[in-house]
């Protein structure tokens, strides 16, 4: 017994022994931190509890030109989840009790997530945009930033470490896209651990962590709605995607109510995590006006946030100017970011400010528009519109689907722009707040449904086409609005819609003709209505038709009653005296081009009008570009007669395709290239060379290449023993040689044709431009000549209203003319105003201030009405007569005739002139074309001023 109870007292002291050592240990450790490495531990302890909490900075504010707000900002309560280590674990509790919050308010919670659900509970895709490519690429990019890449490039390729080449990469592409929203939603519902709403237990979380996406979507969705789900993932995701750049709040309800403010800071104490702030938001206090020209705030899109987290953008929250004034002025407009260094407690709440920077605003931008002009211009197309869409009626016209417009005013003798309407246009609020876009509207405005629009359209038109006629599908199966029949509201019509001015090109030709000298001042022509009297230039055939018959003209009448035969006779003219060849096919274009209408091709000029946001600039007919489109299209000139394997119904052979294949070999798609290099390069030469130069050679060289894709290609060589089989001579590459012959020879003498010319004079054949050019040459001319560089911004100033910048008008060009053809010309579209014959004389002819006007009438193409499309209305004008101080350009599209613009025209002087209006005519009322009815919005502008208030 004493020997057991001896081996029991050695247990008892050995036990006790190792107690002592582990609390020796344990007490060393404590020593160690506590005392030896005090310091360090306390400092990674205040680095861990520190935070920066950024406080954005108001942008720039923009004015009109007398100083009147357009857009500026206003203070908003935002809630906002900061995520702590005591936040993190209530995270599914706090939030789900901060949507019932929001729910009881009647709040909306921000939602730019990519992934929506519709009144049917269907998942699909949603990123803000129309075009599918760019919305490819967002769907790529956002699969890619939540993992599923690397979860493809396992399936794919096994590993995750190896480097992929371009064909790899395009695999993996094509696999991300062909995940489904619902299996995204799945997939992330697992990812973001959503289980843990209802599991606790470690053992059970590991079982978890292997069940599968489907399963455990169920199990959830049996307790909870998908919608309650989706708004908890909203700000998981946004947690997650701002964890790649470090700690930062995550905004989850902006502007929301000042009541809902204070009751959130009431129960503060009960969600973790969860701060009330204060920050700027954009408004624009008129909504719709000038939203083409001031644009909007986005998101900062994930494919570009590299390039704007180098240059200090939050790309978690921060809103960019993405088209207008915004996008343009955007490194002008931003503020400095401020903010403060603090110490925070478990909950993520200030407990010390250890440091702060005070935000810095942006700078301000005072643009050229005047608000007033603005108004007017805007008030009065949309009257037009809803005319022309309801209630104007002609034989065989059919204006319904006068849906778009745009109208430019400029200042005649500076280029500054004081109107430029886009119709139709948006409200920019909607995209600064970001409750504004709702799932209706984002539908509206980036992915219109084409089948319902196309149907509808069909059918109000009896037209006698199919919805695939109308919208066909592309490649992706994706409906494209080929014809361009819906509406688009961020497309600038004004400044990127290029349209064929039609005759409000003609006070262009009688600048050239009457310099030129090919017609006298006083000088007649009798009208005919076929131009066929020169038939030794232009063939027997060549007839094209006036508009009407006007009797005996000269250069004014034909600009006022817009004789089309006075102007193909004075091209003819110019086209004879300069030498009868190609160089004398750009007399009118030398002079178009000093007025902005395109630039010489041949020159380093830039193609600008030099205003500040995005434009696109058209060009006016002259030889070198005609030939360079006619080279750009005969690629599908050839991939359309080689792939019939019939050209001109007279040269038959073996149908050859030469159209890209994605299964084609390397060696087949470069001889298919190469087959249409040697025939573009060919045709840069007409002109330059005889037709004859070098033919021989490039049929060599084109059978020897045709030989070659027979020796290389299954297809084609099915191809040849069908038609060998069916045809009575064989197949053979002089065949295709020859028919290759034929079509140089066709394409030679319809470059070189000086029928160009004829349809140049009367804004017809390649002439396009955009309304602001338009508007920008009508002040050229009728300014004496002086083309000015167009400009939207007078002045830069910073936040306390010192100026930064100022800019002052800029001279681009000038036209020599002497001052007999300027008074011609304005005498000329005086009459068109004010004469009985004058095109645009019943809406001006009473009008008290003189004007000059040019109506034009282009045809979209020649078969429009087929897909419900009528010609362009195209007015423009200038005011007064005698001292030209402003040019209004007017486009309606589908708008059929051009006077039917010129009331917004003419409501736009009547602003401009309106003191001198009720002092010198007071008995002046201006009247609705249509109803007749009288307006006072024009002289008497309604818009109150808007100066430094927040609204």
């Amino acid at each position: 017994m004493k020997k057991k109870k001896n081996k029991i007292d050695t247990r008892y002291k050995l036990l006790v022994l190792f107690m002592i050592m582990i609390i020796g240990i344990i007490i060393m450790r404590l020593l160690y931190i506590q005392v030896y490495k005090y310091d360090e531990y306390k400092d990674r302890a205040n680095i861990q509890s520190r935070r920066f909490i950024s406080e954005k900075a108001p942008r720039g504010k923009i004015y009109d030109s007398s100083g009147s707000l357009l857009a500026t900002n206003k203070q908003t309560y935002n809630i906002s989840f900061d995520e702590t280590t005591e936040a993190k674990k209530t995270i599914f509790k706090t939030l789900n009790n901060v949507m019932k919050l929001l729910d009881e308010n009647g709040e909306k919670q921000d939602d730019k997530f990519g992934i929506k659900i519709n009144e049917k509970g269907e998942f699909y895709f949603d990123f803000y945009t129309s075009d599918k490519s760019v919305s490819s690429a967002k769907e790529i990019r956002f699969k890619k930033d939540r993992g599923f890449y690397e979860t493809v490039k396992k399936q794919l390729y096994g590993k995750t470490d190896i480097e992929l080449n371009e064909v790899q990469e395009a695999a993996i592409n094509e696999k991300l896209l062909s995940i489904s929203a619902k299996d995204c939603f799945y997939k992330l519902l697992k990812d973001y651990e959503f289980y843990k709403m209802y599991v606790t237990d470690s053992d059970k979380l590991k079982e978890y962590a292997s069940k599968p996406e489907s399963e455990i979507a169920n199990e959830l969705l049996s307790k909870n709605s998908v919608n309650d789900l989706r708004k908890v993932m909203i700000v998981l995701d946004a947690i997650k995607m701002q964890s790649f750049s470090g700690f930062k709040s995550v905004t989850i309800a902006s502007n929301v109510k000042r009541d809902t403010a204070f009751i959130f800071n009431q129960k503060i104490s009960s969600l973790p995590g969860i701060n009330v702030k204060i920050e700027p938001m954009r408004v624009y206090p008129n909504n719709e006006l000038a939203s083409g020209v001031l644009g909007y705030l986005s998101s900062i899109d994930s494919t570009k946030s590299s390039r704007y987290e180098e240059k200090g953008y939050d790309i978690s929250s921060d809103l960019i100017g993405v088209s207008g004034i915004e996008g343009a002025f955007e490194s002008v407009l931003r503020g400095s970011t401020g903010g403060s260094i603090v110490k925070v407690n478990s909950q993520g709440r200030k407990a010390e400010e250890l440091f702060t920077l005070e935000p810095g605003p942006g700078n301000n931008v005072h643009l050229t528009i005047d608000k007033n002009l603005q108004y007017s211009a805007e008030t009065m197309l949309r009257h037009q519109l809803e005319y022309l869409q309801k209630g104007y009626s002609e034989s065989g016209i059919d204006t319904r689907n006068a849906t778009r417009a745009a109208v430019v005013a400029t200042e005649v003798k500076t280029g500054r722009i004081l109107a430029m309407v886009s119709y139709p246009g948006y409200d920019a609020n909607l995209f600064s707040n970001p409750k504004g876009i709702t799932t209706e509207l984002s539908n509206k405005y980036f992915s219109p449904n084409l089948d319902e629009f196309g149907n509808q359209y069909i059918n109000n038109r009896g037209l006698g086409i199919s919805l695939d006629e109308l919208f066909p599908k592309n490649s992706s199966g994706v409906r494209e609005d080929k014809y361009d029949v819906v509406p688009k509201p961020f497309y600038n019509y004004a400044t990127q819609g290029l349209i064929p001015p039609g005759s409000t090109f003609k006070p262009m030709t009688s600048v050239a003709a009457l310099e030129q000298g090919v017609v006298g001042l006083n000088e007649t022509m009798v009208d005919r209505t076929e131009f066929n009297t020169h038939p030794e230039t232009f063939g027997s055939s060549f007839a094209p038709k006036d508009n009407a018959y006007h009797g005996v003209v000269n250069i004014r009448k034909a600009l006022a009653v817009s004789c089309n035969y006075f102007y193909y006779e004075s091209a003819y003219r110019m086209y004879m005296k300069n030498g009868a060849n190609t160089k004398a096919l750009n007399t009118i274009a030398e002079y178009a081009w000093k007025a902005g209408l395109g630039v010489n091709p041949n020159s380093d000029a830039v193609a600008s009008t030099g205003i500040e946001i995005p434009e696109k600039f058209g060009k006016t007919y002259s030889f070198e570009d005609f030939r360079a489109q006619n080279t750009l299209y005969a690629k599908f000139d050839l991939v359309d007669f080689l792939g019939k394997g019939n050209y001109n119904n007279t040269y038959y052979f073996a149908p050859l395709d030469i159209a890209y294949n994605g299964s084609d070999s390397e060696k087949v798609k470069n001889i298919k290239k190469d087959i249409k290099s040697v025939i573009e390069e060919k045709l840069k030469t007409v002109g330059d060379k005889s037709i004859t130069d070098g033919l021989e050679q490039l049929k060599t060289k084109i059978k020897s290449l045709v030989s070659e894709l027979e020796q290389n290609s299954d297809v084609y060589k099915k191809n040849i023993s069908d038609f060998n089989s069916r045809s009575s001579h064989k197949n053979s590459p002089d065949l295709v040689a020859n028919a290759v012959e034929a079509y140089l020879y066709s394409k030679n003498t319809s470059i070189k044709t000086p029928a160009e010319i004829i349809n140049a004079a009367i804004g017809q054949g390649i002439n396009n431009f955009t309304p602001l050019q338009l508007s920008m040459y009508i002040s050229t001319i009728v300014n004496g000549g002086t083309r000015y560089k167009a400009h939207l911004v007078d002045k830069i100033t910073d936040y306390q209203g010192k100026v930064i910048d100022e800019f002052k008008p800029e001279v681009l060009d000038r036209i020599q003319m002497k001052q007999t053809t300027l008074d011609a010309i304005k005498d000329g579209m005086e009459m068109a105003n004010t004469a009985d014959m004058g095109t645009a004389s019943s809406v001006f002819k009473t009008f008290p201030i003189s004007s000059g006007g040019k109506t034009g009438t282009a045809t979209f193409r020649e078969d429009e009405k087929k897909y419900g499309r009528e010609a362009y209305g195209v007015y423009v004008s200038f005011a007064p007569k005698d001292d030209p101080q402003v040019a209004v350009t007017v486009v309606i599209y589908d708008g059929a005739h051009g006077y039917l613009g010129s009331p917004v025209a003419r409501a736009i002087y009547e602003t401009y002139f309106r003191d001198k209006l009720k002092k010198e005519n007071p008995n002046y009322k201006p009247v609705y074309m249509d109803t007749q009815e009288y307006y006072d919005f024009t002289l008497n502008p309604p818009l109150e001023a808007q100066k430094d208030k927040i609204p």
